[in-house]
């Protein structure tokens, strides 16, 4: 299927998850559901021990310091909700009181401190002593470990009927798409012409053993050619690259569903040594810091300005949640909901570990876009069965095709991939087919019409029933 070799890592993406980190937080202690306000409890951190906190102090003791995101009692609305008067207030708010945290830390000497300017939350290297001062101050809902996830065409363009919208004049002209990923070779062939940003968020950290993999060797790079593709001869740094050429690709013989849209590259994968944190996959591997997911989030939502944006795509992840796991990653949701606030989805690969009852983080935040994967009978089976490794459940909002993508891979090189990864950016670009349709429509609208006007398929393995996307 052009627009998928098979990559046996993308199989993997997802899987080596849970042997790399878990969710240090008890769901308790975070934050509201999808569009409400956040107004904390008064009880603080709980003013408890949980387990998990004890599992934070352990790896504290034991390594020196540990990365967190720390959660701020501040009231947030996403802020597209707000008066425009009342964005700058709301900003000031959590500024205030995360630097007041900050003045009462300096004691304990905290590290590499990111402080994300939108959402009521800053992350930080922090020992035993400053996550023990943290757990009993009133101003702070919620301290989470900063983990790092790993990354998950002609046939697959007429299953979703792409062509047809070309021939209707619609292919994406004048709207915009953000890839989250390795990088993009944006001297591709396909891709020629079509990145209009580019930025870079990674991260150095000896005791983790990851390497920043911006060009300059910083933490944040934004700039031509800050958001190339990390070097091939580290395992899944071409991902990035087929990712956008699925999205948004153009080329004389075939082309990705938005053949039109241009793009947003951010790389946002760091290098680890390990092979602690690489496992089950050899290291040197790439894998993705929640904090400099939302560091390159944050970016996104400050170019809605400068282009018109319909979608982020995100195909990484791991875990499996069996429900909704806002309660987990309050950070990301946030920053998520100020995206979906101004009409910019957050499209989510679900996660290639077969689940019949969950999907992997980030999908599994409530307001971001869930997809799925299903053959387009081009791989053997019929088109529209749902991809045996495909995540699945209940809460998954949309299925695209995954199997066999021919797509960009750096070097002007093409080639066929797997997964979840690759269903994602299907419904990237078709979102900004819909919106160069429909310019006002919100992500709520966006997501509506696709269910209702895509192809129902049914997962024989639970009796599930999406859509998957048909334009």
């Amino acid at each position: 299927m052009k627009l998928g070799l098979t990559i046996h890592s993308c199989l993997l993406y997802f899987f080596c998850f849970s042997y790399l980190s878990i969710p240090l937080v008890s769901s308790k202690t975070l934050i509201a559901p999808a569009h409400a306000q956040i107004s904390p409890s008064a009880n603080g951190f709980e003013q408890t021990k949980t387990p998990d906190f004890d599992n934070l102090i352990s790896k504290a003791n034991k390594y020196g310091t540990v990365r967190v995101i720390i959660g701020l009692r501040t009231n947030f609305i996403p802020e597209g909700r707000l008066a425009t008067g009342l964005v700058q207030s709301q900003r000031t708010a959590i500024a205030q009181t995360r630097n007041a945290i900050l003045s009462k830390l300096s004691t304990y000497k905290p590290t590499t401190i990111t402080k994300f300017q939108t959402i009521p939350y800053f992350a930080a290297k922090l020992n035993a002593r400053a996550l023990t001062a943290l757990q009993s101050d009133p101003n702070i809902i919620s301290i989470q470990e900063d983990i790092a996830v790993p990354a998950t065409l002609t046939e697959s363009i007429p299953v979703v009927k792409a062509n047809g919208s070309w021939e209707s004049g619609f292919t994406g002209a004048g709207q915009t798409v953000a890839i989250l990923d390795t990088g993009v070779d944006s001297s591709h062939p396909f891709l020629a012409g079509k990145v209009v940003s580019e930025a870079c968020y990674s991260t150095t950290d000896s005791t983790y053993q990851s390497t920043s993999l911006c060009p300059n060797g910083s933490l944040q790079q934004v700039g031509t050619g800050s958001a190339v593709n990390c070097t091939t001869t580290i395992a899944d740094c071409n991902h990035g690259t087929h990712v956008a050429g699925i999205a948004a690709g153009n080329g004389p013989n075939f082309s990705g569903v938005a053949r039109d849209a241009k793009i947003i590259a951010i790389q946002i994968f760091s290098r680890f040594n390990s092979t602690n944190q690489c496992y089950p996959l050899p290291a040197p591997c790439i894998l993705s810091y929640a904090s400099d997911q939302i560091r390159a989030l944050e970016q996104v939502y400050n170019l809605r300005s400068s282009f018109p944006i319909a979608a982020a795509n995100m195909s990484l992840g791991g875990g499996n949640y069996t429900t909704n796991c806002d309660a987990s990653y309050g950070n990301l949701k946030a920053i998520i909901d100020n995206l979906r606030s101004v009409g910019i989805a957050t499209v989510i690969a679900a996660g290639n570990e077969s689940s019949i009852n969950g999907l992997s983080f980030p999908a599994c935040i409530s307001s971001a876009i869930s997809v799925g994967s299903t053959k387009d009978g081009s791989s053997g089976g019929n088109a529209d069965e749902v991809s045996s490794f495909s995540n699945s459940a209940s809460f998954l909002s949309l299925l695209a095709p995954g199997e066999v993508i021919y797509s960009s891979i750096p070097g002007g090189n093409y080639a066929n991939f797997y997964g979840t990864s690759m269903a994602a950016p299907h419904v990237t670009g078709a979102w900004a087919i819909f919106k160069q349709r429909n310019p006002s429509a919100s992500v709520a609208d966006t997501l509506a019409n696709f269910q209702n006007t895509g192809i129902p398929v049914t997962d024989p393995r639970n009796g599930i029933q999406k859509s998957r996307i048909r334009l």
